[in-house]
């Protein structure tokens, strides 16, 4: 193993989950890890070996697999940052070398039914990550009072918002045309952003579609893939529900323009960026009456009761018919958020 090099900058960003998949936490932590590097933080991003991503300065050795990713975190990282202080900001981090760790929200603990069975020895580390931790940081206050709740001080608690990437605007109709004739979309739509993710309810979503599409024809579009740590959806098979799986920046950003609403029916959320994103691009959204999104997005969206049917269709009817108002979601920068995690870390 390389020898740890205290010559380095005070702090060492955990730079792991460059080395996997982009899902949505993830493009939320690296920018605010180059965002808190643009801001002045004497950092550099550690990441294991094989990483690619252009904001890694250093990588480590490494296993496979999530096994091998999770010894790198736990083992690897902290024995060559030693005199350095670990910044993490994917829920988890090294707990022989309590730093800073970045809790977007604690859904495995919320509703460990959603996920597959060993996800529960990952909501367990993410809770002593976050006790062991000097600095907590999480992305809103409804996170900030579940962590209390669970035994976490709240004078080593700083909320850091996240921002709307630049990219989420309204694209050109020529974008908007393009995107609808690849995924055969003919008719007015709305879009769910996440469904794969069971705490996102797409049952509730697609249940709402049925009973307003006997007088409204549309379509129901859902965005995203399968993740191997979500339990199974299961929806009824539907000609007017497209399941796109993933889809790139540009499309993802064409099909909330051309969308007629958003909805975003989730169970529990730490935050909630995609109502924002839509709502950046000219579409009203819809979305559950919980704490993390009345605080993100309750006085721009239209709220509706988890799991309400009927409250469901009522609004996407409305969303359909053009009765929802589409305010401008806050214009927060990750440039914002960057100074503020700086100015949040122990000194």
């Amino acid at each position: 193993m390389t020898q740890p090099d205290n010559n380095g900058p005070r702090y060492v960003i955990d730079g792991s989950f460059l080395a996997t998949r982009p899902t949505g936490l993830h493009r939320v932590a690296r920018a605010l890890a180059a965002s808190a590097i643009d801001a002045g933080l004497p950092a550099e991003v550690w990441a294991p070996r094989g990483t690619t991503d252009p904001l890694v300065d250093r990588t480590l050795p490494t296993g496979t697999g999530r096994l091998g990713r999770r010894l790198w975190e736990q083992v690897v990282l902290p024995a060559n940052a030693r005199g350095r202080t670990i910044v993490s900001l994917t829920n988890t981090a090294p707990l022989v070398a309590p730093g800073v760790v970045l809790v977007h929200d604690l859904a495995p603990l919320v509703g460990p039914q959603w996920f597959v069975g060993s996800m529960r020895l990952y909501a367990a580390t993410v809770l002593a990550a976050a006790r062991r931790a000097r600095l907590v940081v999480t992305v809103s206050n409804a996170v900030r009072g579940e962590l209390v709740g669970h035994g976490v001080a709240a004078d080593r608690i700083a909320v850091v918002p996240p921002a709307i990437d630049d990219r989420f605007a309204p694209a050109s109709s020529a974008a908007v045309e393009a995107v609808r004739h690849a995924f055969g979309l003919h008719r007015p739509y709305a879009v769910l952003v996440g469904w794969t993710n069971p705490r996102k309810d797409a049952a509730t979503a697609v249940a709402a579609h049925r009973q307003v599409a006997r007088d409204t024809p549309h379509d129901l579009v859902l965005v995203g893939g399968p993740e191997p740590t979500f339990a199974p959806v299961v929806l009824p098979s539907l000609p007017s529900v497209h399941r796109l799986g993933h889809v790139i920046d540009q499309q993802l950003v064409a099909l909330l323009t051309g969308a007629a609403v958003a909805l975003y029916p989730s169970r529990y959320e730490g935050y909630g960026l995609p109502p924002l994103e839509a709502m950046a691009c000219g579409t009203p959204a819809v979305v559950s009456d919980i704490p993390a999104l009345r605080e993100s997005a309750g006085g721009l969206a239209r709220l509706a009761p988890v799991g309400d049917v009927a409250a469901w269709a009522a609004a996407l009817a409305d969303g359909l018919a053009g009765r929802l108002s589409c305010p401008s979601p806050p214009s927060r920068s990750w440039r914002t958020a960057g100074q503020e995690l700086v100015a949040a870390l122990p000194s």
